[in-house]
């Protein structure tokens, strides 16, 4: 008796090793540890750039290569409800900005499917980067903190985009030794008194290791360590505010190289949720992006996130004039990510299940008949990719979810990701013609 065909057989990528390395959920951030760089190989190479994600990327792009000879970048404005996608698409134009390139020589744009419009503008940008003084991204969530400011957590981001400190005073210091031309010698002293620089820097006020080492590189700074270290506390303070021309001065240190801006995108994910109801974090973001714009010139880009379009309530919209730029993303691209993602068939495969769906259609068809949720039209077009979910119950899912989740999150991207996903694991192994209960969700 021949072995039935199961269910696993048919998918393009086996359910056992098509792993959801980030549970449908994208952190914008310029981390590069073990795990990060594994999961971001994964999002790139599973990219979905099309329909609004594809119309996203291209008008980003060309906005800024439309305004990069003039005075200053327009603002864009990413919006969509929690899970849509906002984060998954500015991070991956985060390090398509750039093509970063892994330690195996990959680069994000060679791993990543795009059509021909996005890779055109992203070789456009790497011309004018070439011509410009070079080309870096910047990307992260501004976090309400009553101690420290909006510029000096725009700054954090900068400066750990740029592999320093996340901290002022610590990355005040360091620029003050590259400036003094003493960095790798402190470094080696360091070192060599078998203590860890990081470490030492962490507790820069009473590290006698890092006076001494000051001391030996820079014998003239002081006349003992007691003394710099009292030097390095009054030179570099912590402080909970720089103004716009600290800030300014600080980003030109960091990225500028003889005495040019790169070509620079700066992502804020979430920034509606960090103005929150703060009529003066409103005005704190449309500040900083003016200034940075303005005096950093038209090689600066800004891209900002929040779940309402800049129209949708009173705080938002002082933001308008800033961000004028606006791409809304709706829930019309969910399925299509996860039929790209986790339900992608094998071609060999594709006319056999066809001719399964098709032998037990009126079944199909007759599910949940006489409700807003039945069987369309549109569904017979659709029925071969999404199985083993049948639209009727998708669109229940669906339903259920946003009952359950008063909040608005129950269509999110990463919900829908991570249940398909466990759906298909689940009926992996049964036979070819079992498809997802209603009462999985």
């Amino acid at each position: 008796m021949a072995t039935p065909m199961l269910n696993r057989h048919i998918y393009d990528k086996d359910p056992d090793e098509n792993k959801l390395l980030n549970q449908g959920v994208a952190k914008v951030t310029s981390g590069l540890s073990d795990s990060e760089l594994q999961t971001l190989r994964f999002e790139l190479t599973n990219f979905v750039c099309d329909g609004q994600y594809q119309e996203g990327l291209n008008r980003i792009l060309t906005t800024y290569l439309t305004n990069v000879n003039q005075t200053e970048q327009p603002g864009v404005w990413v919006s969509g409800f929690y899970g849509s996608g906002k984060s998954h698409l500015v991070k991956m134009l985060q390090y398509l900005w750039m093509d970063f390139e892994f330690p195996d020589g990959a680069k994000a744009r060679g791993l990543a499917k795009l059509p021909q419009a996005v890779k055109d503008d992203l070789k456009a940008l790497s011309t004018q980067a070439r011509r410009l003084g070079g080309i870096h991204a910047i990307a992260g969530e501004l976090k309400y903190r009553a101690e420290k400011s909006v510029r000096l957590e725009l700054l954090g981001l900068v400066f750990k985009s740029a592999g320093l400190p996340e901290d002022y005073a610590r990355t005040s210091f360091i620029l003050w030794l590259r400036h003094e031309g003493i960095e790798q010698a402190v470094r080696a002293h360091v070192a060599s008194a078998g203590r860890d620089f990081d470490l030492e820097l962490n507790n820069l006020y009473v590290s006698e290791t890092m006076a001494k080492a000051i001391l030996a590189a820079k014998p003239g700074f002081a006349n003992n360590a007691a003394e710099i270290m009292s030097r390095l506390e009054s030179q570099f303070p912590d402080k909970s505010d720089v103004t716009d021309t600290d800030m300014i001065d600080k980003i030109k240190t960091v990225l500028a190289k003889d005495g040019k801006m790169p070509c620079t995108l700066i992502v804020l994910d979430e920034v509606q949720q960090y103005i929150g109801d703060n009529v003066d974090r409103s005005k704190d973001v449309q500040d900083l992006q003016e200034q940075c714009c303005a005096r950093l010139g038209a090689n600066l880009l800004f891209v900002a996130t929040g779940q309402n379009a800049l129209a949708g309530t009173p705080l938002l919209q002082r933001l308008q004039g800033r961000f004028p730029v606006a791409i809304e993303l709706q829930d019309t691209d969910v399925g299509q990510v996860t039929r790209e993602v986790v339900l992608k068939k094998k071609a060999s495969t594709k006319d056999m299940l066809a001719n399964l769906l098709e032998m037990h259609s009126g079944e199909i068809e007759r599910h949940l008949a006489a409700t807003k949720i039945a069987f369309t039209l549109r569904d017979r077009s659709l029925l071969l990719q999404d199985y083993p979910l049948l639209p009727a119950r998708r669109r229940f899912w669906e339903r259920v979810l946003r009952a359950v989740d008063k909040a608005g999150t129950g269509a999110q991207l990463r919900t829908q990701l991570w249940i398909v996903y466990d759906a298909v694991q689940q009926t992996a192994d049964l036979p070819l013609g079992n498809v997802v209960s209603g009462a999985f969700v």
